[in-house]
């Protein structure tokens, strides 16, 4: 009698994964769950490769390989005596992902509806407690899609209370090693995308982006090997970039076309990464204290698809080490007598902007009135990122327009962390600024600015002479060429 193969496969794991417990933080409870990205696969879909057509138990198995390398995706959240959360892990009742199948004819959003899948979960206040109330709810959940084309996508629902504590882009470079291994005696091509926006690519598009190969395992450098696969990383999600954004063009809600300006930390950088499972990593015991005392917390609606905590700031701030001056990231400011954070922190002198509501605001705003929330406190920012921006700033005069255009009365940006590619049409969603931060919250340690090179022949809610070209390029310019601040940060387009 054949074993069962799901059956093998779990115990194997299960016998791998120790007894363990792992302490959340503030910052780790602040949000319920969310859709992160998800990954895509395409193969041979002619006749010659029926027989070869991926089966899902690769995708189930090369699933729980990656997340046993992850215990705390398969615990159990359990409150402390202190109020506090943590994650259980018991090797003997283990919390195995929830795993559903579909079929369907085309890869639209309707089609997947129709077939049980949710496009956007977001938090809401009682899901934290909700996980306590009901233990058996799983940390992670995972919908498979077969296409009638011959493509396979897998979407993957993570708990944010616990993607803080391991680093998403850890687990999925982890996961698509194996799935890469996995899936070659199939004559799979392995594509991972955003889950921001449904696919609106071309499938013959998307098959010709391929995810660059994983850096040899043998490289005697760790750090640089991290690195290389980041990078390697970056540079594929600028292929599809491009992509996504011409085929966004054509799309009646884009105002805009954009001009992609991203900047990455540099490899000397990335070396310094610490992931810390739950913790802060390299923090001193003030900043562990301020973070613990006070309950932050951030607002991120569907509809805005924006966070007001800077999260990948944060992750940036306490996973490198704070008290190199060399690893501050350009968007933290210098924030202490904002936020109370005691002026005799002995750290990094810049510290990630942290902007407060309450649960009790969350439930009572709605999305218009959130959308102003939110541009007040940008407005309340852009005077000290322009402070900190000047230690780079080489012409005074380019400083000078930029503080008059940064000015909270006529400030022209929004922001918002994204778990993938950035959303085009933001003006739709009560913004109303020309400029768009995105700040990945994974792959990429750094951040874009998307700004308009052109308005489209639609009517637009914002000024066109909120910012002109000339600008844009002194501020481009003035970026790359100051070779302190170019040290540390590389260019991309």
């Amino acid at each position: 009698m054949q074993p069962n193969r799901k059956t093998s496969t779990r115990h194997t794991a299960s016998a791998l994964i120790q007894a363990q417990e792992f302490e959340l933080s503030s910052i780790d409870i602040a949000q319920g769950d969310a859709d992160i990205n998800f990954v895509l696969y395409y193969y041979g879909a002619s006749k010659r490769h029926k027989k070869r057509r991926l089966p899902v138990s690769c995708l189930k198995a090369s699933l729980i390989s990656a997340v046993q390398q992850f215990p705390i995706m398969l615990g159990r959240a359990v409150a402390t005596s202190d109020s506090g959360l943590k994650v259980v892990v018991d090797p003997k009742d283990l919390n195995w992902p929830d795993i559903t199948e579909a079929s369907v004819g085309n890869m639209s959003i309707a089609s997947l509806q129709r077939n049980g899948f949710v496009w956007s979960h977001w938090p809401r206040a009682a899901d934290t407690i909700d996980l306590v109330q009901r233990p058996s709810q799983p940390m992670v959940g995972v919908h498979i899609v077969r296409y009638v084309c011959g493509g396979i996508s897998v979407h993957i629902k993570i708990r944010h209370l616990i993607v803080d504590g391991n680093g998403t882009w850890r687990f999925y470079s982890a996961w698509a090693r194996i799935c890469q291994n996995a899936c070659k005696k199939f004559g799979g091509r392995l594509l991972v995308c955003s889950q921001d926006e449904p696919p609106l690519l071309s499938r013959s598009a998307m098959f010709s982006k391929l995810l660059p190969p994983v850096p040899s395992q043998d490289t005697e450098n760790a750090g640089a090997r991290v690195a290389g696969y980041i990078d390697e990383m970056s540079q594929f999600f600028d292929r599809v970039a491009e992509c996504r954004l011409h085929a966004s063009s054509l799309t009646s809600a884009h105002k805009y076309d954009y001009s992609v300006r991203k900047f990455i930390l540099t490899h000397e950088a990335i070396t310094r990464l610490k992931v810390v499972h739950g913790q802060l990593a390299n923090c001193s015991p003030e900043h562990m204290s301020f973070v613990r005392a006070h309950n932050i917390t951030y607002v991120s609606t569907n509809d805005l698809v924006c966070s007001v905590f800077w999260r990948a700031i944060t992750r940036a701030h306490y996973a490198l080490d704070p008290s190199d001056p060399n690893t501050c990231m350009m968007l933290a400011c210098d924030m202490r007598s904002r936020i109370g954070l005691p002026q005799t922190y002995t750290g990094n002198a810049s510290f990630p902007l942290i902007m407060h509501m309450d649960k009790s605001q969350m439930q009572r705003h709605t999305i218009t009135d959130t959308a102003t929330w939110i541009r007040q406190q940008l407005s309340i920012l852009t005077p000290a990122y322009v402070r900190h921006m000047s230690t780079f700033m080489a012409s005074p005069e380019a400083l000078q327009k930029l503080i008059s255009i940064f000015h909270p009365s006529n400030s022209f940006f929004s922001a918002s962390i994204i778990n993938g590619f950035p959303m085009f049409d933001m003006v739709d969603f009560g913004f109303g600024k020309p400029v768009h931060i995105d700040i990945p919250s994974y792959i990429t340690p750094g951040f874009s600015l998307w700004m308009p090179t052109r308005p489209t022949a639609q009517s637009v809610k914002v000024p066109t002479t909120a910012i002109d070209i000339a600008l844009r390029e002194d501020i481009y310019q003035l970026l790359i060429n100051d070779a302190e601040f170019s040290e540390y940060l590389e260019v991309t387009y």
